[in-house]
């Protein structure tokens, strides 16, 4: 807990992928720096869809903030933070000054209004919502009875969770719970776009639909979602489909505490910043990741982008104090990719958009993601966990 009055010379609001690499690139230059997280973990979101079907535990994805040398974490919530006086003020009543502060609160599921969704849609944004899926699926997949899955968006998302649905039904539910048949289980995705994965290339989102239709998932493009019940889904054209659970992976929107004086802000609500990730027009206060967009040039609300983003703002901090201006932030596109079963990934590589598909593909992600992990533990347990269900196809969570 911090004192009642507390100053650092970086305090940074938010501990997603943006926050934390910003805060560990400052602390391990010497920078004293606070960060502020209401959760007090970093939730690694590219593998949600794991824990939520039983492929890793929740504790593989979930670094606490405690863990990183040399930072200062505070499990709070931010509720305003004073730009002029540079100093955030938190729900215990305390507050933190600075001499520079970064926003970093990320995103928040965006339902659109759509009707019932918030009541009976489970989004998969939190491992909060990845546990509440996966003690849905089993509670289903217990009972011996016919269900229906719906996923409500065809991005990374949801084709993630979706491939990942199928793999669960074809190994290891059959694999864990005796009696359990594949064929009692329909699957339905549901987009308003023309196909799957519509941020990737035209081969990718071709590989992605042979692979999701041969493993019997219902596909219906360019249809939105009107209505969500508890047990049925209905769509734009009238189309009411039978759902026992929906997932939501239809959008975002993002999340920012009470900012004084308020920033200049876009269509979306994102925080208008200069090309060197300060807020526009101020000299000591930074925003970065999925609430920030450049005026000219904003970015996709990525991890990639966020985490480079994360460091430069710790550059261009250690800059400033060392009596230098900061220098324009490069994004460096890295390419993107997205799981859609067990050996069947697709990756987008380069500005020419070299796409590699398959097996190989599955290796990169694996790869990637194992690096990623924040912790060497967590990396440890996941490669265990990815390895027992290669060997087995039986998970070690499910039955817990």
């Amino acid at each position: 807990m911090a004192d009642p009055t507390k100053h650092v010379q970086v305090v940074v609001v938010g501990g997603g992928f943006a926050g934390t690499y910003a805060a560990k690139e400052l602390a391990r230059h010497g920078v004293e720096v606070a960060i502020i997280d209401t959760n007090g973990y970093q939730t690694f979101q590219p593998m949600l869809y794991q824990a939520a079907t039983g492929i890793t535990a929740v504790s593989d994805i979930e670094y606490p903030l405690a863990d990183i040398p040399k930072v200062e974490a505070i499990k709070d919530t931010v509720t305003s933070v004073d730009l002029a006086n540079s100093k955030v003020t938190l729900t215990s009543g305390n507050t933190i000054e600075a001499d520079y502060i970064v926003v970093a609160t990320g995103a928040t599921v965006n339902f659109f209004g759509t009707t019932g969704a918030a009541e009976f849609a489970f989004p998969l944004y939190t491992s909060d919502d990845a546990v509440r899926i996966g003690q849905r699926g089993k509670q289903l997949a217990e009972s011996g009875e016919n269900f229906s899955v719906a996923v409500i968006g065809a991005g990374a998302t949801g084709v993630e969770i979706s491939g990942a649905i199928i793999d669960t039904l074809y190994d290891l539910y059959p694999r864990t719970f005796p009696g359990f048949k594949r064929e009692n289980v329909t699957v339905h995705i549901i987009d308003r776009g023309a196909a799957p994965l519509a941020h990737m290339s035209e081969s990718s989102q071709k590989y992605a639909t042979e692979v999701l239709t041969k493993a019997d998932v219902n596909l219906h493009l360019g249809r939105g979602v009107t209505e969500v019940k508890s047990d049925s889904v209905t769509l734009d054209d009238g189309t009411v489909l039978a759902a026992d659970v929906t997932i939501w992976a239809g959008g975002l929107s993002v999340h920012l505490p009470s900012i004084e004086p308020a920033p200049e802000v876009d269509s979306h609500g994102r925080v208008i910043i200069d090309p060197d990730l300060r807020i526009s027009g101020k000299t000591n206060a930074y925003c970065i990741g999925d609430v920030s967009a450049d005026r000219k040039s904003p970015l996709p609300q990525l991890g990639s982008v966020a985490k480079q983003q994360g460091i430069a703002v710790a550059h261009a901090i250690r800059r400033q104090l060392k009596g230098h201006e900061p220098k324009p932030f490069k994004y460096e596109d890295m390419g993107t990719m997205a799981m859609i079963r067990h050996d069947a990934a697709t990756v987008d590589i380069g500005t020419s958009t070299h796409t590699v598909n398959g097996p190989v593909a599955f290796t990169m992600w694996l790869g990637l993601h194992a690096y990623l992990l924040p912790g060497e533990e967590h990396r440890i347990q996941a490669v265990r966990s990815w390895a027992y269900e290669q060997m087995t196809g039986k998970s070690k969570y499910l039955l817990k």
